[in-house]
């Protein structure tokens, strides 16, 4: 890099071209007309998917317009428009519709798959700067860009066009996101492994310790049933139950400690009686809530943990009876925590 600008300069010239580009959003906001009303009501009411494609850097933004489009509810897949000439077209229906981005309007190769898109497809939908350009001529409906310089100092390297496409494309998926009523759980539908995903779909169910994991006590066994039960199933707890098998609480690794503060010799209490003297003391912090159903989202079983300070909730059935343990550990290793 020549040494020739200084600091001050360079950051200067970087403002500069972030300005020009946000001078270019502002005059395509102020430009949004009924085309671009129109393309969402097409769009929407697409018995197919909806096809984009474009060339070079109009190429790239294409692509992840049609990923934002799927990732929100709108089916789309990007279409290479010399890979659509040599068989990628054969996907195309005629109840798809293509949006084709070109600043010129006059791309050879983008001509080309409109031409034929139109004898296998259905509607096309044109975003270019040039409204009487051959792309333009071609199409249903056309998106006019500003015909502005690009911020390229040489004014050749598409900048400024490309962002107004970005924000188009943006634009197109946001309002179809309004005008379909796509809520926060739909996204996460899309996004299953994402936080959003993972903070909407995850339940206690899918991540309780159940089956042969589920350490039971009845509080007619013994004490030392009790110890040997959270030794074995590992889990740092054990669910007590009454004679139906109905919860009664839970005997933890820190129930245990407080136990030995209380009484000197635990061994020779009864399971009842160790864990009438186990419970927490009016002075600590109270338990709101023990027990969950399988279907309650992961992040509320964690925030109920943090509120009453406990590491784990027993998952109960309609009966109160338990069925399955979720613990903080667990919820924290899912990206929860």
């Amino acid at each position: 890099m020549s040494e020739r600008l200084t600091t001050n300069e360079l950051v200067a010239i970087g403002r500069r071209v972030i300005a020009e580009e946000a001078a270019g959003l502002k005059c395509l906001a102020d430009g949004l007309d009924e085309s671009f009303a129109k393309a969402v009501r097409l769009i929407q009411s697409l018995r197919g998917q909806l096809v984009v494609t474009g060339l070079g850097k109009s190429g790239l933004i294409a692509r992840k317009v049609a990923a934002t489009l799927t990732s929100t509810g709108t089916p789309a897949t990007f279409m290479h428009p010399v890979e659509a000439m040599h068989g990628d077209i054969g996907l195309v229906g005629p109840d798809d519709a293509l949006l084709a981005f070109s600043k010129s309007g006059n791309t050879e190769e983008i001509i080309r798959f409109i031409l034929h898109f139109r004898h296998m497809g259905g509607a096309v939908i044109a975003v270019t700067v040039e409204p009487r350009s051959r792309i333009a001529e071609l199409s249903l409906l056309v998106i006019r860009l500003p015909d502005r310089p690009e911020a390229c100092p040489l004014n050749l390297a598409p900048t400024a066009s490309t962002s107004m496409m970005l924000s188009l494309g943006d634009a197109l998926a946001m309002v179809l996101v309004e005008a379909r009523g796509f809520k926060p759980e739909d996204f996460a539908r899309y996004h299953p492994e994402g936080s959003l995903g993972k903070r909407l779909l995850l339940r206690a169910g899918d991540l309780m310790h159940a089956g042969d994991e589920l350490p039971v006590v009845r509080i007619e066994q013994t004490f030392e049933d009790l110890l040997r039960t959270i030794d074995e199933k590992a889990l740092g707890l054990a669910c007590i139950v009454d004679r139906d098998g109905s919860f009664l609480g839970v005997f933890t690794d820190g129930d245990l400690r407080r136990l030995i503060r209380r009484c000197p010799s635990p061994m020779s209490l009864s399971l009842k009686e160790a864990f009438r003297m186990s419970r927490r003391s009016a002075g600590d912090v109270p338990v709101t809530q023990s027990t969950v159903r399988r279907d309650m989202p992961l992040i509320d079983c964690r925030q109920i943990m943090r509120d009453s300070k406990i590491t784990a909730l027993v998952v109960a059935d309609e009966r109160n009876r338990p069925i399955g343990i979720v613990r903080q550990h667990d919820i924290v290793a899912a990206g929860l925590g």
